[in-house]
Parts: structure tokens; C-alpha cells; sequence
């Protein structure tokens, strides 16, 4: 897989979070969004210097509107599996208040948002 088409998978889901929806990757095959995840993603999370180009290309697709904010995964109540390479973030409408929790990283599917209970104190949408 090249470069390019790893590109590709980034921009999509990007697009798709800006407008706070679910990436829907399925136009892509599947083995190239499965290598692109795990070229972002190391055995304790995403990569840095990914992770800040994801968040900018989210910030960027939305014009300001839609940002990706990092949760503590201690923060994530259970049941939800914590794996040591997934990605948890606050994804966050500041214009609407809408927000989702996003988890991410190199499994099946990449990309899913988790309900929280409202008013859960350890609610990690609660900045």
C-alpha cells in the first residue's frame, strides 16, 4: 500500500468526523483502511505527529468548527474494552454543544462512538 492511499483513509475519516458522523469507510477496501490504521497506530496509541495531523484535518474540514479532544482512557467507564493502542476522544460541535466519544485505532471498526450515560460523573465529554 502506498502512502497515497493511506492518505486516503485519513482524509476520509477526517471528512466524515468533521461533519460529526461515523467514518464510512466502506467504499475503501478493507486491507488498505486496515494497513493505514496500523501505520498510525503503535502498540500504546496513535502516533504524535499523526494524531495532531488527524486533529488539524478534522479542525480544517469542519472551518473551525468540530475538534478532536484526547479523554484519559481511565476516564472511559466500563464496559468499554481499553486497549493500550486505541485512541479516545472527545468529539466536539463547539458551535451546536454536540459531542460524541470517539474511539479509534487499528482493530474492527477503526472508528466507533460510545454511549455515555448522561449525567455519569466520570462522563469524559465533561471538560
Amino acid at each position: 500500500m502506498s502512502r497515497t492511499e493511506d492518505e486516503a483513509v485519513y482524509r476520509k475519516a477526517a471528512a466524515d468526523l468533521a461533519r460529526m458522523h461515523l467514518p464510512d469507510l466502506s467504499e475503501l477496501p478493507p486491507d488498505q483502511t486496515a494497513i493505514a490504521m496500523l501505520r498510525a497506530f503503535g502498540w500504546n496509541g496513535p502516533q504524535e505527529d499523526w494524531l495532531e495531523e488527524f486533529r488539524r484535518r478534522v479542525h480544517d474540514e469542519s472551518a473551525g468548527r468540530v475538534t478532536l479532544v484526547t479523554v484519559d482512557r481511565e476516564t472511559v467507564p466500563p464496559p468499554l474494552v481499553k486497549s493500550p493502542a486505541a485512541s479516545y476522544q472527545r468529539l466536539v460541535d463547539r458551535q451546536d454543544g454536540t459531542e460524541h466519544l470517539l474511539v479509534m485505532g487499528p482493530f474492527e471498526p477503526p472508528f466507533e462512538f460510545v454511549p455515555i450515560a448522561e449525567g455519569d460523573e466520570d462522563d469524559p465529554r465533561t471538560p
